[in-house]
């Protein structure tokens, strides 16, 4: 059963996703507040991504956009890391290198990392979520 733990992993990833759609992380529900900026009071790389993926399941981009630049990014490599999972445990290997080349998977990092460092200055109030 190799592949148990890949399915069981990506059914709940989509009962999360169907929940995040439902219910606006904005207005409370069970979301957990994040615990970097609970103990630091600084955002973090991730902060906004839970409201912007509701946003995006929902169909606004843009408001997406805003409570974090980077969701669809993230997003999709999400779901390819779950797929190279899936494959490897079906036995298929892959390389991910193939799909995006190391310069892009570092650079995209970067830009990652600088975008938690620019939205914790302060007066850059656009880029929090």
């Amino acid at each position: 059963m190799p592949l148990a733990a890949p399915i069981a992993c990506g059914c709940c990833l989509l009962a999360g996703a169907a929940y995040v759609a439902a219910d606006n992380p904005s207005n409370g529900g069970v979301f957990l507040p994040c615990p970097f900026r609970t103990l630091t009071g600084l955002w973090c790389p991730g902060c906004g991504l839970t409201r912007a993926t509701h946003h995006l399941l929902r169909g606004d981009v843009m408001q997406a956009l805003r409570y974090h630049l980077f969701v669809a990014v993230i997003l999709l490599a999400l779901a390819a890391t779950w797929l190279v999972w899936l494959l490897h445990s079906a036995g298929r290997t892959v390389r991910v290198t193939r799909w995006v080349p190391v310069r892009v998977q570092v650079v995209a990092g970067t830009a990652l990392v600088a975008f938690a460092v620019v939205r914790n200055i302060p007066g850059v109030d656009g880029l929090r979520g």
